[in-house]
Formats: C-alpha cells, sequence, structure tokens
C-alpha cells in the first residue's frame, strides 16, 4: 500500500521529489502510514504478548523434592527472555503452592541466566496448584501488567481436582472437555485464550457466557495455553493507573 502510493511519484524530479518527502505534513502522514500497517501486521499475525510460564512435572512422589522452573516467553515467537531482560519487576514475583488441603505456602527459588528455579516437597496426597500472581511495577497514569500463571502437581495416588480459593486474580480452572477462565472467582466471558500446540499451530478461541471454552489436547506433546484480558480504569480509581492488562497461563504436557 505504502508502495504503491509512493511509487506514483517516480517521474518528479530529484530535487522536487525530496521537497515533497521533506514537507511536514506529508512526513507526519507517511510516518503515520507506516505504524498503521506494522500495527495491522502484528494484528493480523496474532503476536502475544510475553508472560510467565511454570513448568514442572504433573506427577510428583510423596516426601521428595519436586522440582520446577520459571520463564518469561512469548513461545508464539519463540523468545525466552534473560532474566535481567524481564519486563519492569516481573523477575521479583511471588510462587507459592496451595495444597490439597488448602494450605498455601510460599517457595523460594534461584534466578538463572534464562529462568527461576526451585523445588518443594509435597507431604499431602493429592492435587497442589503452583501459582503466581504478578503486577508489574507501574508509573502513575500508565497501564498496569499482571502476570498470572498456574501448574497443577498430582502428588501421590491424586484423585479429584485443585480448589480455587485464595488463587490469582486471573486463573484457568480444569473442566471436563475444556478450561473455564476465572477472574476473582467469577467466570470471565468474552475472554480470549490462545493455545499454541506441539506441531507449531496456534489456535485462538473464545469463552463462553459461563467463561468456558472447550479444548482438545488429545496429541501427545507440550501445549502453552494463555488467557487475557484488558480492563480501561476510570479517571479516578484509586490506583491512579490507566488500565489493566492481564494474562493467566499454563503449560501442559500429554504424553
Amino acid at each position: 500500500m505504502l508502495l504503491s502510493f509512493l511509487g506514483g511519484f517516480e517521474a518528479i524530479p530529484g530535487h522536487q521529489l525530496n521537497q515533497f518527502y521533506n514537507h511536514p505534513f506529508i512526513m507526519k502522514n507517511i510516518k503515520t502510514t507506516i505504524l498503521s500497517l506494522l500495527l495491522m501486521a502484528l494484528v493480523v499475525s496474532g503476536v502475544q504478548a510475553h508472560a510467565l510460564w511454570i513448568h514442572t512435572a504433573s506427577k510428583a512422589e510423596l516426601g521428595k523434592a519436586h522440582e520446577f522452573t520459571i520463564y518469561y516467553a512469548d513461545y508464539n515467537e519463540k523468545a525466552i527472555e534473560k532474566v535481567d531482560d524481564w519486563y519492569s519487576d516481573v523477575s521479583d514475583f511471588e510462587l507459592y503452592a496451595v495444597s490439597p488441603s488448602g494450605k498455601r505456602s510460599k517457595l523460594s527459588y534461584e534466578k538463572g541466566k534464562e529462568n527461576a528455579k526451585g523445588s518443594f516437597i509435597p507431604e499431602e496426597e493429592g492435587v497442589y496448584r503452583l501459582e503466581i500472581g504478578h503486577s508489574s511495577k507501574t508509573e502513575p497514569g500508565e497501564t498496569v501488567y499482571q502476570f498470572n500463571a498456574v501448574a497443577y502437581v498430582h502428588a501421590g495416588k491424586a484423585t479429584g481436582a485443585a480448589g480455587f480459593e485464595l488463587a490469582p486474580d486471573l486463573v484457568l480452572a480444569p473442566q471436563a472437555g475444556g478450561y473455564q477462565v476465572l477472574l476473582s472467582g467469577a467466570p470471565l466471558a468474552d475472554s480470549e485464550v490462545g493455545i499454541l500446540c506441539p506441531d507449531g499451530k496456534s489456535v485462538v478461541l473464545k469463552t463462553d457466557s459461563k467463561g468456558f471454552f472447550a479444548s482438545d489436547l488429545r496429541a501427545s506433546g507440550t501445549y502453552f495455553i494463555e488467557a487475557t484480558t484488558y480492563k480501561e480504569l476510570p479517571k479516578n480509581d484509586p490506583s491512579g493507573m490507566k488500565a489493566i492488562w492481564r494474562c493467566a497461563t499454563q503449560v501442559v504436557v500429554v504424553e
């Protein structure tokens, strides 16, 4: 589009063409057109933002250390950020383990070059939930970016499902045949969900009126699931922020 627009002026003499390009009005509109085309390309390609992801095995043995690794990445773009380059104060996230009985314990971790690693010892039989809920440090009047992530660990002969009391603000709750997206414990309708499949293909879905979306994760491999939501805040909001963007992630490994 832009090249065709400029191509119409090939017959103009060089000095006149330079005057044309350097005119303030023309330069402003050329820059605006280029920016618009770049934004259109981003929307069409379905680019997703960086997020925190919890990687851990889904099965654990009681009384033995169970390891986990945290990445800040955009897997659609195959981009894993070095810890020193993580956005704002994201590398200072807090990670918790919620036991089958509902006990919530803060876990420690060590930062490496490209990730953060640690472990915990499951002492109860059942489903543990590892969770992160971190809102980035943001200047007043700007958008807050909130990174939520969960992972489920079945300890011992685990049965049933994990509870969601005191869960992160935005969370992916496993359901029969899919997931339910919950915001502050309530179903979030019309939320966008992206799934990166083992074959590298991306699928974008929308939750229904009950916050549910169906997912077919039968093929073996690793799936990256991310739900997002954006909300503009009132001018007189006590937080002083312009808006809040939230994401919720989960890594699912199908064997």
